[in-house]
């Protein structure tokens, strides 16, 4: 480490002896990314005192930097063009002149410069321009069928290939995240930040998995339906199974933080330990008789086995896949009920439908169930099964107008496709939650008030849906 600070130090002075007239230094005075100040490189304080003769007080030094440079966090450059150290600064000097200049007339044009020489910047410009016009255009998003799509869109209708209810419900929420995820199939890339939570995605297939391998112990040891009785030993059965999936995704995850993972999976299991208690204080006689039962899927040894792996067609045309979290058998009657968990918060509302076109899986679910197990089924419902959600049950009416209303849903879906009227058009808040806003930037929200209604007739139409 010592030679290496001493290489360096020759080397600064012979750059510094190499000069013929003068010597310019600078060290990066503000971090932009971390929105703070830096403190001065020691090679600064090293010029200083070869300058005159003594190292300076490195507080009072920044003081002087400052000054002399006048750049901000806000604007990260000199109010002179002259004084600039890189084309960056420069050009944000030259810009902010322009936009400080008290008549636009003698500005207009000057900045041209910036967009022939730099064409990514020319086709940001461009494209934000365009987003804040009141018409649609192909800078929003998709927006019409082309030659170049038309294949490519007839393949992703919905009655081209199986979706599954959780990827059609991204609709409602924002047709363009709809078209990313699940067309495109693009998703958020891994972050090489230590995690300070364990991420929403994770938490809830570790939930997920703990709920079947529980309910599938409880059948086993013949302690369904749960009672307050049988609380006891259902919550031991639980507590093995927490610890076994966990090692589980431990292994498989290896988590950077050892304390985030030992908290995290500490709070699932209080979660899921008010989950199973309520499930013994309801009274009535459901058997979790089929867990994870999955349709359209690959075979796999956590579904039930009586699970199929060909979609499932609804309604005649709309071919479906993913997997039941519980199917439910009453032990007197043997009327079916089907049970989706959520682990997030509860945003539904009392009288729920399909919820504006964001709850689709409990009545197609439903619909998939009577048809893998042939039978009827009489209830479906959400149960927001952690603390954040409350313990909230949410039963869904199966009426004959309910489920006309899901494949309504799915026929304003499979129109958009084929229309190519895909677009960031995100309901309130809905950019907060969405992986893809680096995608869209900041201000798809804003720009979508502007814009014509026209093209979001169907969409609207589908959120007033309760």
């Amino acid at each position: 480490m010592a030679s290496r600070s001493a290489r360096e130090r020759l080397l600064l002075h012979l750059v510094v002896g190499a000069c013929r007239d003068r010597v310019h230094v600078s060290y990066p005075r503000l971090d932009v990314a971390e929105s703070r100040a830096r403190v001065p490189s020691f090679y600064a304080l090293d010029v200083a005192r070869g300058v005159t003769g003594a190292i300076p007080d490195h507080r009072a030094f920044a003081d002087v930097a400052a000054r002399a440079g006048r750049s901000s966090l806000a604007w990260p450059a000199p109010p002179d063009a002259a004084r600039a150290i890189d084309e960056q600064e420069h050009d944000l000097a030259i810009v902010r002149a322009l936009l400080d200049a008290p008549a636009e007339a003698a500005v207009r044009g000057r900045a041209q410069y910036l967009l022939r020489l730099n064409a990514a910047l020319r086709r940001s410009v461009v494209e934000r321009w365009a987003r804040g016009e009141a018409a649609w255009s192909q800078y929003d998003g998709l927006m019409r069928v082309t030659d170049a799509t038309a294949a490519a869109l007839a393949a992703n209708r919905l009655t081209a290939r199986p979706y599954s209810a959780s990827a059609l419900q991204r609709f409602a929420a924002c047709p363009y995240q709809f078209l990313l995820g699940a067309i495109h199939r693009l998703h958020a890339a891994d972050s090489l930040d230590a995690p300070q939570r364990m991420d929403a995605l994770t938490r809830g297939s570790l939930v997920h998995r703990v709920q079947a391998v529980t309910l599938r112990a409880l059948g086993q040891a013949g302690l369904t339906p749960l009672t307050p009785e049988s609380i006891d030993a259902a919550q031991r059965i639980l507590a093995a199974a927490v610890e076994t999936v966990a090692d589980e995704f431990r292994e498989r995850l290896a988590p950077p933080i050892d304390r985030v993972w030992i908290d995290e999976v500490s709070a699932v299991a209080r979660d899921l330990r008010g989950w199973l208690t309520r499930l013994a204080d309801a009274g009535v006689p459901w058997r979790p008789d089929y867990v994870e039962l999955g349709f359209g899927l690959p075979r796999h040894d956590d579904r039930d086995p009586r699970s199929v792996s060909a979609p499932v067609v609804v309604a005649g045309k709309y071919p479906l896949r993913g997997a039941i979290d519980v199917v439910d058998v009453h032990a007197q009657t043997g009327r079916l009920r089907v049970t989706d968990h959520k682990t997030g918060k509860d945003r539904t509302g009392d009288g729920l439908g399909i919820g504006g076109g964001r709850v689709l899986q409990p009545l197609l679910y439903a619909a998939v169930a009577e048809q893998v197990l042939g039978a009827p089924v009489d209830e479906t419902r959400l149960f927001f099964c952690t603390v954040d959600g409350g313990y909230r049950e949410r039963p869904v009416p199966l009426t004959p107008a309910a489920v006309r209303t899901a494949i309504e849903a799915l026929e304003v879906i499979d129109r958009a496709i084929e229309t190519g009227t895909l677009l960031p058009a995100p309901e309130d808040g809905a950019c907060a939650r969405c992986d893809f806003r680096p995608v869209c930037g900041p201000g798809a929200q804003h720009y979508r008030r502007h814009k014509a209604a026209g093209p979001l007739r169907d969409l609207q139409e589908l959120r007033s849906r309760a």
